[in-house]
């Protein structure tokens, strides 16, 4: 099974991580600051606990990363359509 749990994280982790990229390159370091390093800092703890080799804990900080990406990303996109008007 953790071998599985490998693969899942593998891939869920690239994933994830690109979607924080997303958020940073729309300016949700300053726009959606709590949702932006919320879901860094989880990234990071994910790496930390797969490298113990626990991934069942690793992919439920992806997960809990991924909905702040997508939060981070969805309020920094709505700074930016505002202050293009």
């Amino acid at each position: 099974m953790a071998g599985c749990g490998g693969v899942a994280y593998s891939v869920r982790i690239n994933s994830v991580e690109a979607k924080v990229e997303k958020a940073k390159e729309l300016g949700a370091e300053a726009n959606a600051p709590y949702e932006y390093y919320s879901a860094k800092e989880r990234v990071d703890k994910a790496r930390e606990e797969a490298a113990r080799a626990d991934y069942g804990d690793a992919l439920d900080l992806i997960d809990e990363a991924e909905t702040f990406a997508n939060q981070a990303i969805n309020q920094a996109s709505a700074v930016r359509k505002g202050a293009g008007r």
